[in-house]
């Protein structure tokens, strides 16, 4: 981890509200930079070098289950997550990330190549119903801070079209004014879309599956796969009900099936 992103970390501990038990979160995030480094020396031998970014994973594990949800965190997870062989899990610390900032570029990148390792098939069904749909919506470009700063704008140079109006009696001031109002409405029906698109979509949790798995008609092996070939490890699902060990769940194409409960990972929000 770089200088820059441990610094943006460590300044997150010394301002959160989160309780102190345990070792405490500094000798913690050290602990997790040790372990990475020990895996980046080792790069040139994966056997040697996974073990080391998995202990990195687990202490940014552990800070992020003392409530430090900050997106240097959220990063440093996945990748580490990720380099020690662990996709899905890598995964599922980008979209707990996403779920605190859900307006941070590095992290909306790291999840778009993070899905691009997911071994979906060339072409066909499967790829159809399991891959992911990029998020574009205006909240994934723009933070609230933003969007205020920008409605701000545009409603003062309305006002400021209506005051020349005023003065001048010129029309133009009018369609000038007119310009901006149209503009500040746009804003306000995309980011009213995507608070309801979100809602939908987190209406169900999110889990990633672990494994290479088929996805059943119903909750036993002994139901016929309802899709062919199997669901990839890292696929994205949404939860619908459970049974028996198994989970009733949604593909982002709309299908419908039953896998295991032990091969999925949960994104907790």
């Amino acid at each position: 981890m770089n200088g820059l992103a441990r610094f943006a970390l460590l300044i997150a501990f010394l301002f959160s509200a989160a309780p102190a038990f345990g070792a405490s979160a500094p000798d913690t995030l050290a602990d997790a930079e040790r372990a990475f480094a020990e895996g980046v020396e080792l790069r040139h031998d994966s056997d040697r070098a996974k073990p080391a970014f998995a202990r990195a994973a687990a202490s940014y594990d552990e800070l992020w289950a003392r409530g430090y949800h900050t997106p240097e965190l959220a990063l440093n997870r996945s990748r580490a997550h990720r380099l020690a062989g662990d996709l899905p899990r890598g995964l599922a610390a980008l979209h707990e990330g996403l779920a605190v900032a859900r307006f941070s570029r590095p992290l909306q990148v790291e999840l778009d190549d993070a899905r691009s390792r997911v071994l979906y098939p060339i072409e066909g069904e499967l790829t159809t119903q399991c891959r992911p749909r990029p998020i574009r919506t205006v909240s994934t470009r723009m933070s609230p801070a933003d969007a205020w700063v920008a409605s701000g704008f545009a409603w003062l140079l309305a006002c400021a079209g209506v005051v020349r109006f005023a003065m001048t009696r010129n029309a133009v001031w009018l369609v000038f004014t007119a310009l901006w109002v149209v503009a500040l409405a746009f804003l306000g029906a995309l980011w009213l879309q995507d608070v309801r698109q979100r809602e939908r979509d987190e209406s169900l949790p999110l889990l990633v599956v672990t494994t290479d798995v088929h996805l059943r008609k119903g909750n036993a092996t002994e139901y016929a796969p309802r899709i062919e070939p199997a669901l990839p490890k890292g696929a994205e699902v949404r939860e619908l009900s459970r049974r028996g060990g198994w989970v009733q769940v949604k593909l982002p194409g709309g299908m419908i099936g039953w896998i295991p409960e032990e091969v999925i990972v949960p994104c907790a929000k």
